[in-house]
């Protein structure tokens, strides 16, 4: 089995993020150029790569927005593969690894927005895989993606609560396992897993 460990020394560019998000700098284009320094200064930190995506996407320009995504989870794949081997084991537990698995799901956000489906299943499938707990929700992702929505907003509008506090967590629950049983091929293991008690 292979686990991969994110075991670089990140603190001061972490902490110089944080410093950034705290700031809520409102000129796009100091933000933009802070998180481009951040990227610099650590090539393997991705939450600097995610967030001047959404800057760009803000800004209008999709293409931009994408290409930074893209950078970013192909050196994420770089850092984590092993003799063309994805890992068995990312585990969300791991602090170190977050900013990897949340790299790795905003391109396969992207890629599902951009009518890339195949793409973004093999990715959250990957992310399922290797940290089943799905602590950011690739199995949701995925039963939407075979029920045929457009993207990740198509989907979550269905579970906007009412007092407007984010998502219904209890009806999104219920939409899954209302759908999810139609896809045994691609998540029928997961629910062998919840089963047998192994999560």
């Amino acid at each position: 089995m292979y686990e991969f460990v994110d075991e670089a020394d990140r603190y001061e560019v972490q902490t110089a993020y944080w410093d950034f998000l705290e700031s809520e700098e409102e000129d796009a284009q100091k933000a933009i150029k802070a998180l481009k320094g951040l990227i610099k200064k650590d090539p393997d930190f991705f939450d600097p790569y995610i967030t001047l995506a959404e800057y760009y996407e803000y800004a209008g320009d999709d293409m931009e927005s994408f290409n930074i995504l893209k950078e970013g989870y192909e050196r994420a794949m770089k850092m984590v593969m092993h003799k063309g081997r994805f890992p068995d084991v990312l585990s969300w537990l791991f602090m170190e690894n977050r900013h990897i698995i949340r790299m790795m799901y905003s391109y396969a956000l992207k890629m599902w927005e951009i009518g890339e489906k195949d793409e973004a299943l093999r990715v959250m499938q990957q992310l399922l895989a290797s940290n089943p707990n799905d602590n950011i929700g690739a199995r949701y992702a995925i039963v939407a993606i075979l029920e045929g929505y457009d993207d990740i907003y198509s989907w979550e509008e269905l579970f906007e609560s009412e007092e407007g506090y984010g998502l219904d967590a209890f009806a999104v629950e219920e939409w899954f396992e209302k759908h999810a049983k139609k896809y045994p091929e691609e998540i029928g293991w997961w629910f062998e897993m919840t089963q047998e008690g192994d999560l």
